[in-house]
């Protein structure tokens, strides 16, 4: 599809780029694909503010397991 160059730099392209269709109630509307980006990471936002790394959480979690396996296997051979 062709846009404008207008409704181009309206939407911040330059030169050919990617965008989203979307229609509704008010018409038809358009995105491009980091406007969708910046909206979806703003609606994630409050969901995930404070926390730290999934990936650290998880190791961690792996970690402290681990030592309970370890601990829980010292004390069968103990008796």
């Amino acid at each position: 599809m062709n846009l404008p160059a207008e409704m181009r730099r309206g939407l911040g392209l330059s030169g050919s780029g990617r965008v989203i269709l979307t229609q509704d109630a008010n018409g038809i509307r358009i995105t491009t694909a980091d406007q969708a980006l910046k909206r979806v990471q703003a609606l994630a936002a409050p969901f995930i503010q404070g926390r730290g790394s999934v990936v650290d959480e998880f190791i961690a979690e792996r970690r402290a397991e681990a030592v309970r396996e370890d601990v829980e296997a010292e004390g069968n051979e103990r008796g």
